[in-house]
């Protein structure tokens, strides 16, 4: 299911900007996924609140291979001297969407001599919904950024800009395993505070390793908490050590009045797990120029939202009033399971059939609240290709909707 901080803010700088290009100013960068695509030799054309690919010619996909730089360097240097290392590694990232501006950062870390692109890695809500990228370097030196694949569940996602002839980029090393952290160590963040300071650094120490922040309501995720200085902007830079390897990427700080020194990153074991799924799907068109966008292999998204209301039966001395669980909203992603339900569709039962027969198939028919549906989904072991099945009230009539758990792929 997709993760939203309710509890955090996501640390990316986001202005409105209105564009008289486009027509979908209902979309929001934060809220909303589309399916809009800008890539290098490829035309966008719209299509409602969804923007597709029109490929010129026939496609022609080669698979990505590099070679991702890590360490296990703990040996610390002079603050100073870690910087000078990595400085040049970490970028400014401007995501359009057709609504708004989201201003963040990110971090070098390979390059692909073959194809002759380099990759960054930002968090997945720094670009979500947007159909442009540009990258700045540190030396103020801009790129056109294609997107090569994003995984909301843990926040990541990975760009692709053009290696200039000269290259004369810096790379970053991911940091082997975050979990050999020690709590006190020393920590570097570099990154654009505000959306218009970038190259900022600041220097905490490590409070917490996998401590479990809540993302929304029903889920967790793993961060590496720290008291190093982290603002809106800062979303996708890099946390490194005083070695300067990367052991995190920066992705939100905890907001309430009158707390400070609460940041979080994901750590490098995370990216890395990450970024491997990525480059093992993703494909480069090199007849169209463009990216067929790499996804999270075994990951599924639900494509509807469950809200509590009240369901009215009957005219007059008869009329009747019950809470009932209803669909407040469904995505159209084909990606996404479950788009055949319908809005203010009466949630009756929920079946889960299993594809593999070594689990016991379920059915929930008591619930009262929007949590029992969501934890029962959530805490049943679902795979792709397991079948559930929604007993409903549409429209006066009982219906059956069954439908297939798919893989679920972000693309623009």
């Amino acid at each position: 299911m997709k993760k939203r901080f309710i509890f955090f803010s996501l640390a990316a700088f986001m202005t409105t900007a209105i564009l008289t290009s486009c027509d979908n100013s209902n979309i929001s960068i934060i809220e909303t996924n589309t399916d809009t695509v800008t890539s290098a030799g490829a035309s966008v054309s719209e299509n409602s609140s969804y923007q597709t690919k029109t490929l010129k010619y026939e496609p022609v996909y080669e698979n990505i291979n590099i070679d991702i730089n890590t360490t296990n360097d703990t040996n610390e240097i002079p603050v100073e001297d870690a910087v000078d290392l990595i400085y040049d590694s970490v970028t400014s990232i401007t995501a359009t969407s057709t609504s708004s501006i989201s201003r963040g950062s990110g971090v070098l870390f390979a390059k692909d001599d073959k194809l002759g692109f380099s990759y960054l890695l930002t968090c997945f809500h720094v670009i979500e919904g947007a159909y442009s990228f540009v990258v700045t370097e540190a030396d103020g030196d801009t790129y056109e950024a294609y997107l090569v694949g994003g995984y909301e569940d843990e926040d990541l996602a990975v760009l692709a800009i053009k290696t200039p002839e000269e290259n004369d980029l810096c790379y970053s090393s991911l940091f082997e395993d975050s979990d050999t952290l020690r709590l006190g160590s020393t920590v570097i963040c570099i990154g654009n505070p505000l959306g218009t300071l970038p190259g900022s650094v600041s220097k905490g120490v490590i409070s917490y390793k996998n401590r479990e922040v809540s993302v929304d309501t029903y889920q967790t995720q793993s961060l590496i908490q720290t008291d190093v200085a982290i603002n809106s902007g800062n979303s996708g830079g890099g946390l490194f050590n005083a070695s300067g390897a990367l052991i995190g990427i920066v992705s939100a700080k905890y907001s309430s009045t009158g707390i400070e020194g609460l940041g979080f990153a994901i750590p490098s074991n995370t990216a890395l797990d990450v970024i491997n799924k990525i480059f093992e799907t993703a494909k480069y068109d090199t007849a169209n120029k463009c990216f067929y966008e790499g996804y999270y292999s075994g990951d599924y998204e639900f494509a509807f939202k469950i809200s509590l209301g009240t369901y009215t039966t009957g005219y007059g001395f008869n009329q009747q009033r019950k809470n009932v669980l209803y669909v407040s909203s469904v995505n159209s992603n084909n990606t996404y399971s479950g788009t055949d339900l319908n809005v203010n569709d009466i949630i009756q039962s929920i079946s889960i059939d299993y594809l593999d027969n070594n689990k016991t198939d379920s059915t929930l028919t008591t619930f009262s609240t929007v949590a029992d549906i969501m934890n029962y989904l959530l805490n049943s072991n679902i795979e792709i290709g397991d079948t559930i099945t929604f007993n409903i009230i549409r429209s006066n009539q009982e219906k059956t909707i069954t439908f297939n758990i798919l893989q679920y792929r972000y693309s623009i």
